[in-house]
């Protein structure tokens, strides 16, 4: 046989053990690959063509019954000889092994020359079976031991998830106190601020009126970044409610683009009302529908070079519904907004709706989130996602075949139920 076409995958969790096991190998010609753990000895396994694993039994987190019952439950693997190589002598630890799905059974230590002996035969085709009349004792012990492992593991995922809810619910509380506590002495910073500018404390010298203008300008961005983690926080404690009256979609957009259009003029940005269909009022709270659309809008700004263009559609009926749903379309509406900006990386679109996700890379950000890359604090998008879902809508973003980023917006005609949802 010649060894240097056979590849030997050891999984093991003990360096020394592993060395041990390569040095012995790679003498008798064969090409090692190791691994530390199960998951990363089944990658390597799915990756390279492997000739015969060696695993030992006795690993932490994923132990080797696991790890061979996964193995031989994988179409691409199962055909592998399996062996178990490990100082597990209790009584039946062979027969576990050979239940678990392994092809044959050595212990620790093993004399070199009988090692590689049962290599060459395991590899020539040989297996370890267990006499018939021991098979349902050992099965019931497996199942057992397989039990209390997986008690183990559900204890441990329980514990985990009361560690993640608790501290939610801190992050929850904080953003609730953050927000409440900032917003009025912001209110009242803003407030004088704008007495100051108009001149009714006083007239202000021109490099003064500059002064407090650049700290007005930031005053109210800290003003809109407080704003929505308010409304997210009433969102999480599902206390936000809706006011709706029926309302005519584009005059939302309409006005939202109006109140966008020196941000626009000053990065040359076209946006393009386009309006298919005969489009009808529907039930909704204006004021929340506008902040999607802004929000949206602002996106499509922040990532969309100077000279892109911005289009926004009002659709009726809906075409997009077709694509989650059964529901009658005469009964939706569209609001789609698209770019032709740089995009969302495909990692990161699974994410676009979570909080506090910045859709690139932050450490490209401008200061100014009117700017190119212009920053954020991922809040935006989320709000409309809650606000959608809480008119009974579907959101989603998607990649432009052209170009950019498309963001849908499906709003039914009428309301007949709201509730609070998140």
């Amino acid at each position: 046989m010649d060894n240097n076409k056979k590849s030997i995958l050891y999984i093991e969790d003990e360096s020394t053990n592993r060395l041990l096991v390569r040095k012995i190998l790679e003498l008798e010609g064969y090409t090692v690959f190791e691994a530390e753990d199960g998951i990363t000895g089944i990658e390597i396994a799915e990756r390279e063509n492997i000739d015969l694993i060696i695993l030992d039994i006795n690993m932490a987190g994923m132990n080797g019954y696991e790890i061979a019952t996964r193995i031989k439950a994988m179409d691409n693997l199962k055909n592998i000889p399996l062996i178990a190589f490990t100082a597990n002598i209790m009584k039946r630890a062979r027969g576990r092994a050979l239940i678990a799905g392994c092809d044959g059974y050595m212990t620790k230590p093993i004399a070199r020359g009988v090692f590689v002996q049962n290599i060459n035969e395991y590899l020539n085709g040989k297996r370890d079976f267990i006499e018939s009349e021991k098979i349902p004792e050992i099965i019931k012990e497996y199942n057992v031991e397989l039990v209390k492992h997986l008690e183990k593991e559900v204890r441990e995922l329980k514990r985990v998830n009361e560690e993640m809810r608790e501290l939610d619910k801190m992050k929850s509380d904080f953003i609730s106190i953050a927000s409440h506590e900032l917003r009025t002495p912001l209110v009242t910073i803003v407030g004088y601020l704008g007495l100051a500018l108009s001149d009714r404390l006083g007239d202000l010298t021109q490099q003064q009126r500059k002064a407090l203008s650049v700290v007005e300008r930031n005053a109210k961005k800290l003003e809109r970044i407080v704003k929505d983690l308010f409304t997210l926080s009433q969102f999480e404690k599902r206390s936000s409610i809706i006011l709706t009256e029926m309302s005519n979609p584009i005059q939302i957009v309409e006005a939202v683009l109006e109140d966008q259009a020196l941000i626009l003029a000053d990065r040359e940005l076209e946006a393009k009302l386009i309006i298919d269909g005969v489009i009808p009022e529907i039930e909704c709270d204006p004021d929340r529908i506008s902040q999607v659309v802004s929000n949206i809008l602002n996106n499509s700004i922040k990532y969309t070079e100077n000279g892109g263009s911005i289009y926004l559609t009002i659709k009726y009926p809906s075409d997009s519904i077709s694509r989650i749903s059964q529901l009658d379309h005469n009964q939706y509406l569209d609001i789609i907004i698209e770019d032709t900006g740089i995009g969302i990386p495909e990692s990161k679109f699974i994410k676009v709706f979570e909080k506090f996700v910045e859709l690139s890379d932050i450490e490209k950000h401008h200061s100014s989130d009117t700017e190119f890359m212009g920053g954020g604090t991922g809040l935006g998008l989320p709000i409309c996602k809650a606000i959608i879902e809480q008119h009974k809508g579907y959101i989603w973003a998607e990649k432009r075949e052209e170009r950019g980023t498309r963001l849908t917006v499906i709003l039914p005609i009428c309301q007949k139920e709201v509730r609070p949802i998140i």
